[in-house]
């Protein structure tokens, strides 16, 4: 009597597990989002482009679907990838690989944290999609009084700095020139006359290229 309930158990697994396996194996696509508030985009190729506030990682959220456009569930293999400058180009490289689950509704996530900029491949039975992730740097501007301003950049780390003041038309103000902004990321920029909507830039050099747009919104003195 024993020996047909194990035959029994052991089949029902078997035909669980290929039920599973069918499911994922009959995914076709995978939509991607970027999750809660904040920037966000898509490029010429589709890719999913999502700006990481400083500390804040940025939830990546996705939809696992069949050929019927019906959600699935299944297991999702999400591959990060890190953008590393050398010298006038990057090179893309694989650090890590987790898997997450899409559940009964097909729907799964993953949470990217960066310190520049991230490219993040989700793969199930053939379904592939792609994010990029990239740190938003976060920028304040202080008024001191006597026609100075400070300037304050948050979240680039120990990548160096150049920051500009510039009029709302994006050109340099005549007599303000570019400085390097020092650890706490700050800088201090006289103006002296000048009034009116003035704007910022913030240059990291061979990193630019690597964190979110660092043209700023503009402000009035």
């Amino acid at each position: 009597m024993i020996r047909p309930l194990r035959n029994a158990l052991v089949l029902a697994f078997a035909a669980a597990a290929l039920l599973a396996a069918t499911a994922t194996a009959s995914a076709s696509s995978i939509t991607l989002k970027c999750g809660g508030p904040g920037k966000h985009n898509k490029d010429s190729v589709g890719s999913v482009l999502c700006a990481e506030k400083p500390s804040k990682p940025r939830m990546i959220e996705g939809v696992l679907r069949d050929d019927s456009n019906k959600p699935v569930s299944g297991p999702v293999t999400v591959t990060l990838s890190k953008w590393t400058p050398q010298g006038g180009y990057y090179t893309v490289e694989d650090f890590k690989t987790v898997t997450v689950h899409a559940n009964a509704a097909g729907k799964f996530s993953y949470p990217a944290k960066t310190a520049t900029k991230l490219t993040i491949k989700f793969e199930a039975a053939g379904a592939f999609a792609q994010a990029e992730v990239s740190r938003e740097l976060q920028v304040s501007i202080k008024k001191l009084g006597g026609g100075r301003v400070k300037m304050t950049v948050k979240g680039a780390g120990k990548i160096p700095l150049k920051l500009y003041l510039l009029d709302e038309s994006g050109y340099p103000l005549p007599g303000t020139k570019a400085k390097k902004a020092n650890k706490a990321g700050s800088a201090v920029f006289s103006l002296g006359s000048f009034h009116g909507k003035f704007t910022y830039y913030v240059d990291a050099g061979e990193y630019g290229d690597l964190f979110w747009e660092t043209r700023g919104p503009t402000f009035h003195i």
